[in-house]
Formats: structure tokens, C-alpha cells, sequence
């Protein structure tokens, strides 16, 4: 299904809703402090493949590739439901924290700093710590969503997702390619959708172009 925050209550009447908190923060968020890293010329924390990686300006690697996967995906799911987002921007994606249980039995997630006591000191752990581009994508601020089955109205949503890694995060905007593999492979009906992009992105550089 599609991940989205669980609404808890609703006052039809006085007009309120009460939804879930997503614990994490966007990938937004997310994104830009793997951004000043880089900046900072600092090691990458460990990876799920144990190995380390010097985060460069420009450099996709496989944490950031493996968000973009995950996003195409959520998308694609959402798509394949028949709803659009209508404002499908990084800052309305959660990247929603994973928990980690640590061999003294605490727990914690992807966005704060795990320790443990080891000999009477203090022990920080690598891995899923603060700085892991993990968790589960979250889509949320449907104010603007609505239902549609027209290609179109999908298309713009992606053309909408790849402005934002062009204009906010383009140190990553090579990756956009990986969003657009992703979701092919699980939404049936993108191959229309992602051709359909392609007519949506020639009309935007010509609106560029006139002003």
C-alpha cells in the first residue's frame, strides 16, 4: 500500500483531523545534511555493505541511490491507486526513522546518535546513526491531492518531484534517473506516464525560454 500518516480523529463538523506523527524528517531535510557533509569533506558513517565512502559534491552513492529507489516506489504506489499528489515535493516526503535494537536492548532510530556503555564509557555506534539516508518513505500534505487516472495529471506530479531535486538538491539530480527507474518497474502504467514527462519537461524549458 501507500505509506501515509494514520489519521487518528476527525470532527466533520468543526472541521479538524487528528493524523499520526511520522517520526523522522523530510528528505528534504535529510538530503541537505548529507549535503554539508560533503561540504565539511567528511567519512561517511559505515553502510549497510560495510564498507565507508567519502561524500563529495556531486557524488551519488548507494545511500542516496537507495532513497531514490525508494521514493520512485512510493510514488508508483500512489500512482497505481489513482491519486495525485499535486504538490510532490521533497518537503512533503518523510523519511521515516528506522529502529535499531543494540546489543544492551536500547532502541533507537536513524536520526539520532545511538551509544551504549561498553567498560564503564561510552560507545558510539556506527550504522544507523544520525546520519543514515534510511527509513521508509512517507508522503504526506495531501491538501492539493485529488483522484485522476489522466497520464498527465501523474506526469506533472513527477515533473514537479524533478524540479525540486533540480532547484533544491542538485547535487543529487543525476539520481532523479533511478526515481524514474523505480517507479517504472512498480507502477503498471508508467511507461505512459514517464513518456508523457517527456512532453511536460519540452513545455516547461519553452515556457523557460518566453518568460
Amino acid at each position: 500500500g501507500v505509506s501515509v500518516p494514520g489519521v487518528l480523529a476527525l470532527g466533520a463538523e468543526d472541521g479538524w483531523m487528528l493524523l499520526e506523527k511520522v517520526e523522522g524528517e523530510t528528505v528534504k531535510s535529510a538530503l541537505g545534511r548529507w549535503r554539508e557533509r560533503g561540504r565539511r569533506g567528511e567519512k561517511g558513517v559505515e553502510g549497510s555493505i560495510g564498507e565507508q565512502e567519502e561524500i563529495e559534491e556531486g557524488n551519488v552513492n548507494e545511500q542516496v541511490m537507495g532513497l531514490m529507489r525508494r521514493i520512485g516506489e512510493a510514488v508508483g504506489r500512489m500512482h497505481e491507486i489513482g491519486v495525485v499528489h499535486g504538490d510532490l515535493t521533497t518537503s512533503n516526503l518523510m523519511l521515516q526513522t528506522l529502529e535499531v535494537e543494540f546489543p544492551d536492548g536500547q532502541v533507537d532510530g536513524n536520526t539520532a546518535t545511538n551509544q551504549q556503555q561498553v567498560d564503564g564509557g561510552v560507545q558510539e555506534q556506527s550504522g544507523a546513526g544520525k546520519e543514515s539516508l534510511e527509513g521508509d518513505i512517507v508522503l504526506i500534505d495531501f491538501g492539493l491531492a485529488g483522484q485522476s487516472v489522466q497520464d498527465e495529471d501523474k506526469a506533472v506530479d513527477l515533473y514537479v518531484l524533478e524540479r525540486a531535486f533540480g532547484s533544491t538538491h542538485p547535487e543529487v539530480e543525476e539520481g532523479f534517473k533511478e526515481v524514474s527507474r523505480s517507479y517504472g518497474e512498480s507502477y503498471k502504467g508508467a511507461k505512459v506516464v514517464l513518456k508523457r514527462l517527456e512532453e511536460v519537461r519540452m513545455r516547461g524549458r519553452k515556457k523557460n525560454m518566453i518568460g
